[in-house]
């Protein structure tokens, strides 16, 4: 689910958050190849053989009689026959082959750190959109606001790329530069900026002006991401905060094992976080530790079309639970959990090994968690982030953000 532009594409209109890579949208689960994972042809079953023949039978063909000779190139003929192997299976947007310099970058951005100029992306209609720059980050000191529309990176017009497309644009080695032009109330503004490396705050919070109530954001499930929002809800309550909105629109998803942790914050010990199911059709409950101190705590979780994979687990968790109260948008729909397996080249595969589901059993691939109460952001709505909450009042944030808005309406009392 990124050069921190870090942020991803939308499926159907629904907005992908990246940090930095091309984002793990994804419930991601740590796998490997064995010894002996490699097949020579001769152990392979008679039908991929006969596959593997064909290809080489293209493959000649191509070599051999091709107009543009100098636009052969062996590598990216492998992968793109990699990549279209994958595509066949169905799990678009989640099982997906990582080049090495792609593994690297999702492997920074599971980090928490990553390099790129500091700007969150989302798809609004045919566009893409800066939904907010990174505080401090080269972007945002140099002018970029939230609502910026990119339309070119280096001179090259981007309008009608996919997210994924321009990150690859914008992303590069630390300490050069890259032209991000963006188009502002109809007049186009060009920004030359140095990619650094960004440290990006997974987890932020503020409490809405004049109540006990609490805005957590969650941007994604990287490797500290459950430590970071044990820190921030004891930093709220230590502020006098006693009831919680958990903000995880946008948010790609990540790490699965912080997403058991992080539902575990809110769940009796025991509690289904989601079920597994295997190629086998298999089903295992995974249970959650859980541990005192926010279980009773009162509780409204807050999604949209950008919330997958581990986002949909903790919402669905939460939701089956009755723990709490989801609100906002039917989610992405990331119904399958990933191993990533490495190959010669530092390559590798993010494959979905297993399903998974609520723990009602309900199955959410390309369908999304439902929320119990649907949101959608109105006319001129912008997402209010704990930033912004510093310095609007109530009545304010919740002009902008509708969403927000009905997440406290439906908070229950203490």
């Amino acid at each position: 689910m990124f050069g921190s532009f870090d942020k991803a594409g939308r499926r159907g209109g629904g907005a992908w958050r990246l940090l930095a890579f091309a984002v793990v949208l994804v419930a991601t689960a740590a796998g490997a190849f064995y010894v002996g994972r490699s097949q020579s042809p001769a152990s392979l079953q008679e039908r991929d053989r006969e596959s593997l023949e064909l290809y080489a039978e293209a493959l000649d063909v191509v070599r051999d009689d091709y107009v543009d000779q100098g636009a052969l190139d062996p590598e990216k003929q492998t992968r793109g026959a990699i990549e279209g192997m994958l595509d066949t299976l169905g799990d678009k947007g989640h099982t997906r082959f990582l080049t090495p310099e792609e593994r690297k970058q999702n492997q920074a951005g599971l980090s928490g750190t990553y390099v790129g100029i500091g700007v969150q992306l989302e798809m609004r209609g045919d566009d893409v959109v800066i939904s907010a720059p990174i505080e401090g980050s080269p972007a945002e000191e140099a002018g970029v606001e939230s609502g910026d529309v990119v339309v070119g990176v280096d001179g090259e017009g981007v309008r009608g790329e996919e997210i994924s497309g321009i990150v690859s644009k914008v992303k590069g080695p630390e300490g050069t530069r890259v032209e991000l032009t963006v188009s502002r109330d109809g007049e186009e503004r060009v920004f030359d900026l140095r990619r650094e490396e960004i440290d990006s705050p997974v987890v932020s919070w503020a409490r809405i002006q004049g109540t006990d109530v609490a805005h957590v954001l969650l941007s994604s499930f990287s490797n500290d991401a459950a430590e970071e929002l044990r820190d921030a809800f004891g930093e709220a309550k230590a502020a006098g905060a006693e009831r919680f909105v958990l903000d995880l629109r946008d948010n790609p998803g990540g790490r699965l094992d912080q997403a058991v942790e992080v539902a575990g914050f809110f769940l009796e010990p025991g509690s289904v976080a989601y079920v597994r199911k295997d190629a086998s059709d298999g089903r295992e409950e995974v249970e959650v530790e859980g541990e005192p101190g926010l279980t009773d705590a009162p509780l409204v979780v807050l999604v949209n079309e950008g919330s997958a994979s581990s986002s949909e687990i903790v919402a669905g968790a939460l939701r089956d639970n009755d723990r709490a109260t989801v609100v906002g948008q039917t989610t992405f729909g990331t119904g399958t959990v990933l191993s990533e397996f490495e190959l010669d080249d530092g390559s590798s595969i993010l494959l979905g090994v297993a399903e998974w589901l609520t723990p009602d059993g309900d199955f959410i691939r390309e369908t999304g968690i439902e929320p119990d109460v649907t949101v959608p952001p109105e006319k001129g709505d912008e997402a209010v982030s704990p930033s912004d909450l510093r310095n609007l009042s109530r009545e304010e944030a919740f002009e902008r953000d509708a969403q927000l808005r009905a997440a406290f309406e439906q908070m229950p009392d203490q």
